[in-house]
């Protein structure tokens, strides 16, 4: 039990201390319950970096289950050595408050909370992505009829930052052309009546029209005219949805679809795409906004832009969380400015 490796390291006989009354000392119960928060195998006992940190410290579930188990045990020990003493004896009394301090102290020090910080692709990652569902890849595992609905799919979550639940609720007239060019309009979904899912998505906020490029407007039209037309009666029959599942009589696309997509995407590229999903695309689309734009990040213009295409309401602060690497390779980069204005030259 991990409680007797502890006492082992601190050459602590913690039979006898139970069995004699004197317990642990506040110190020695705060080095107790320090070394409950690190895993078995924990490579240190001060990690500098929050991936070490991960492998280092164990989750709060974790924690709360070994503080149980091990308040338990010495509960249990204590009652063992209070059988063979009088009523009257203060070792019950003293055994009570030894465990009741115990377990103040482990409730009060939970486990460290590690974030899970999520991460947009890289370049590389988002180019392996695009080749995995380029029709033309002959590796390209999924069926013929559905390689271009694949490729579109990932192309407006990755170019418009749209979200999957948005992304199944448009229809086939979502493509609108304005004067200063091509939209896709998101509206809620207004057609339940005729959506056969079983927990049909919706639009999580407003309605709003995401512009989208001549050429991804060029490949929603020829999908609709191409791939999806070629299905025939049994398409032009089923609910407005521009998306399709793979039957041979087609029913709108549902989440598990999208999400099964990625999978067999990640099975092509196991080490490149280990983490991928659809969420993670949107994330990857605001790092390209910010790395693209010549706006500050921080200001208000480009925040506004930023609420504006990923459907955030005008105070929203959300768009810190979407940004991670994009921040990250930024600073990478002030920090290179840097460090070139301080590069000691040759004064001869």
């Amino acid at each position: 039990m991990r409680v007797y490796e502890w006492a082992k390291k601190q050459d602590i006989d913690l039979v006898e201390r139970i069995q004699s009354g004197e317990f642990l000392s506040f110190l020695e119960m705060q080095s107790l319950q320090s070394s409950l928060r690190f895993r078995s195998r924990a490579p240190t006992d001060a990690p500098e970096t929050l991936e070490i940190g991960k492998k280092t410290f164990i989750g709060e579930c974790t924690y709360r289950t070994r503080c149980y188990h091990i308040l338990a045990f010495l509960a249990y020990l204590g009652d063992v050595f209070a059988g063979s003493r009088k009523l009257t004896d203060p070792y019950r009394k003293n055994k009570r408050d030894f465990i009741a301090r115990l377990s103040q102290l482990f409730n009060a020090h939970r486990a460290l909370a590690i974030p899970n910080l999520r991460y947009g692709l890289t370049d590389e990652q988002v180019h392996k992505l695009r080749w995995c569902v380029d029709p033309d890849n002959p590796e390209n595992p999924f069926q013929e009829r559905i390689k271009v609905r694949n490729q579109l799919i990932i192309d407006l979550l990755l170019l418009t930052g749209i979200r999957d639940g948005e992304l199944l609720c448009l229809r086939p007239d979502a493509l609108i052309r304005r004067p200063h060019g091509y939209v896709l309009r998101v509206t809620q979904n207004t057609t339940l009546d005729l959506d056969t899912r079983k927990n049909p998505p919706n639009v999580k906020t407003y309605e709003r029209e995401i512009p989208v490029t001549e050429r991804l407007a060029g490949m929603i039209d020829n999908y609709i005219v191409t791939e999806r037309k070629q299905r025939g009666k049994a398409a032009a029959k089923a609910p407005p949805y521009l998306f399709l599942n793979t039957k041979i009589n087609p029913q709108p696309m549902t989440i598990s679809a999208l999400v099964n997509l990625c999978l067999r995407v990640r099975k092509m590229e196991p080490k490149t795409l280990k983490n991928l999903h659809p969420h993670i695309l949107r994330h990857t689309f605001n790092d390209l906004l910010v790395l693209t734009t010549k706006l500050d990040p921080s200001g208000e213009e480009f925040k506004n832009i930023q609420r504006q295409l990923c459907g955030w309401s005008s105070t929203s602060t959300q768009g810190l969380e979407y940004m991670k690497r994009s921040r990250e390779i930024i600073a990478s980069r002030h920090l290179q400015e840097i460090e070139k204005q301080f590069t000691l030259k040759n004064p001869h």
